[in-house]
């Protein structure tokens, strides 16, 4: 009896310690799945602009900071649950994106705070947002000025 109990004791020390990997790995998923996302953000935000900066192409990035920045990209998450107006979390849904029709901001709701470090809650804001690039020195005065967009996040 007493060797079943030192058994059973050993064995549920290391199902505990499997358990703890697990959520570490799986709090490390989501957020490599969160930069992720971002990235293809981004990198389509760029190719926009390119193709904008384009002799036959127009300059008007306001039209970038309106729409859904998911509409950049070819293939949206699977985990992306639509556009609302104002959504709570129970509209999201944990690990879920969402765009925010009033503030024209894209949300991620955590499953696990954890995932990052230096967020308070679990709501992740980003939001495309226009940038003025810094002047070149052999820029000459009365040139236009140059304009960037850039996907921050917002913190509240």
């Amino acid at each position: 009896m007493l060797e079943f109990v030192v058994c059973f004791t050993v064995v549920a020390i290391l199902g505990g310690l499997l358990l703890q990997r697990l959520w570490h790995y799986r709090a490390e998923a989501e957020r490599a799945a969160v930069q992720m996302v971002i990235a293809n953000i981004r990198s389509a935000l760029e190719i926009k602009v390119a193709q904008a900066n384009l002799p036959d192409g127009s300059l008007d990035f306001t039209f970038l900071t309106e729409e859904n920045p998911l509409n950049l990209l070819k293939v949206k998450p699977v985990n992306y649950a639509g556009e609302w107006y104002r959504p709570s979390g129970a509209d999201i849904g944990a690990g879920n994106w969402c765009f925010d029709r009033a503030d024209k901001t894209l949300l991620y709701l955590l499953n696990n705070v954890n995932s990052f470090e230096d967020s308070q809650t679990k709501l992740l804001k980003f939001k495309v947002k226009l940038t003025r690039l810094p002047h070149s020195p052999a820029k000459p005065s009365g040139a236009p000025e140059t304009l960037g967009v850039a996907f921050e996040q917002v913190k509240d």
